[in-house]
């Protein structure tokens, strides 16, 4: 991994569709399908993820990728479909392969979230190996 500034942004924006909702967010799990349609946590964490790699991204050498390792997030507003929402990282700390942000996330109106995220960097090809070996047992 390249040198990487603490107070390095990365941003991401999307607009709240149908496919985002909470009763979007699987068939496989009980009850959500009578849940209210709003932009749901699942989505909100991996909105807030995508904004962390943003950041991360032009640190990043050939060969490299980065996984999260934890999410601490309160959900605070709902957010209706239509409504863009958009997720800004900050780099707070560089220790090792494992940086970790403060994520901001506004809809249209508020905030809707806070929290904190850290994302470990990998040697894809290793990941991906080991990933095929637990796959085999």
């Amino acid at each position: 991994m390249n040198e990487l500034a603490v107070g390095t942004r990365g941003s991401v924006t999307i607009t709240v569709d149908e496919t985002l909702t909470v009763p979007a967010v699987s068939s496989q799990y009980p009850r959500f399908d009578d849940m209210p349609a709003v932009f749901a946590t699942a989505f909100m964490v991996g909105l807030a993820e995508c904004a962390a790699m943003d950041a991360l991204h032009p640190a990043l050498e050939e060969g490299e990728s980065s996984v999260g390792i934890d999410v601490r997030f309160d959900h605070t507003a709902a957010t209706p479909v239509g409504m863009q929402v958009t997720a800004e990282a900050v780099v707070t700390a560089v220790e090792g392969r494992v940086v970790t942000f403060e994520v901001t996330l506004r809809d249209e109106v508020d905030q809707i979230g806070h929290g904190t995220h850290q994302r470990a960097v990998i040697n894809r090809a290793k990941f991906d190996a080991r990933v095929a070996a637990k796959a085999q047992r």
